[in-house]
């Protein structure tokens, strides 16, 4: 995914496989769905600290930091930890 500006405020602020994959199943006639893209706030797909605590995406999925987040898509390799 490439951010078009450097502070994106819509989906139409980014390029690339992820926004064209999202807006071609959004637009499928069987899906009720709608999707917002943003960036995480700490630039980070995620680490567990020492408090057992994530950051980055991982961190906000697992709080519902912001608005209900049910999914995440980025270029990460499933670990068994996560």
């Amino acid at each position: 995914m490439i951010k078009k500006k450097d502070n994106p405020a819509s989906n139409a602020d980014f390029k690339g496989y992820i926004p064209e994959l999202l807006e071609k199943l959004a637009n499928e006639p069987d899906c009720e769905c709608n999707f917002t893209l943003k960036l995480v706030a700490d630039g980070k797909y995620g680490v567990q600290g020492g408090n057992l605590e994530w950051s980055g995406m991982i961190g906000e999925l697992v709080r519902g930091v912001g608005v209900k987040i049910y999914l995440f898509i980025c270029n990460r390799t499933p670990v068994k930890c996560r």
